[in-house]
């Protein structure tokens, strides 16, 4: 019985940002993720791109991070280079503008 409860507990609580490997909030990479890809600095021409982002369903915050982080390292690691997509994945340091400033133009 204590086990049945245990794994119900821990099934109901939420797993949040800090747990995940990939911090930030997840609208914050997609607007990165979308300023990228049109290859602006202005959220208001990526405006669409970030609406259509948002429709897309995500389990939760870190699979949408991780996913839109990973779109990103794809986009921004040069072909033939020794740095790689796992490499960017394990970079805390790696980051977009709007997830670093917790916002735009923070």
């Amino acid at each position: 019985m204590g086990l049945i409860f245990g794994l119900l507990l821990l099934a109901s609580t939420p797993v949040y940002a800090t747990d995940c490997a990939v911090s930030g909030d997840p609208i914050h990479w997609i607007a990165d993720y979308c300023m990228a890809r049109l290859n602006t600095d202005d959220e208001i021409v990526a405006g669409e791109c970030i609406h259509q982002e948002l429709l897309r369903e995500r389990s939760n915050a870190c699979e949408s991070s991780t996913h839109y982080k990973t779109l990103i390292c794809e986009m921004m690691i040069p072909k033939n280079s020794s740095y790689t997509l796992d490499d960017c994945l394990a970079d805390p340091e790696f980051r977009g503008p709007t997830v670093r400033n917790h916002g735009v133009g923070g």
